[in-house]
């Protein structure tokens, strides 16, 4: 329970740390996790800068890495429909082993809906959630 709100404390410094002189939108999104993997971040923080030509992620497994928000690779697939996603290098796993992860967030802003997949480097499974997201000033 403490890292939850140690998570929540994060985005919340994310927010801060995400600031940009240009205009920006941020979306947080709260996320199901439909697998038993754990790659399925509670929260995911997206900011769209430069009106929607790129954006920044953050979650907690990007916290635990970075520390501050990374570069994603955003897509706009339809009207007020995104794809936006990230790799994440080194990410702990139990023991003293790493991997790469590669995570995919589809953001519809109209209904305000997200499905999330993650899938982690040298595994055949990956990971899926589902949730709301609402608009963060």
């Amino acid at each position: 329970m403490k890292q939850i709100g140690n998570i929540g404390l994060a985005l919340l410094a994310g927010l801060c740390i995400a600031s940009q002189a240009q205009a920006a939108d941020r979306v947080m999104c709260e996320f199901t996790a439909h697998t038993r993997f754990g790659l399925v971040p509670p929260k995911v923080l997206i900011e769209f800068n430069d009106y929607r030509g790129s954006a920044l992620a953050y979650d907690a497994h990007i916290h635990e890495v970075y520390g501050k928000p990374i570069a994603a690779e955003l897509e706009e697939t339809g009207s007020s429909r995104y794809t936006i996603s990230w790799r994440i290098e080194n990410l702990p796993l139990r023991g003293n082993s790493t991997a790469s992860s590669q995570n995919i967030v589809r953001l519809n802003l109209k209904a305000m809906t997200a499905s999330f997949t993650g899938y982690l480097g040298g595994f055949a499974n990956h990971a899926r959630g589902s949730g709301k997201c609402q608009p963060i000033s």
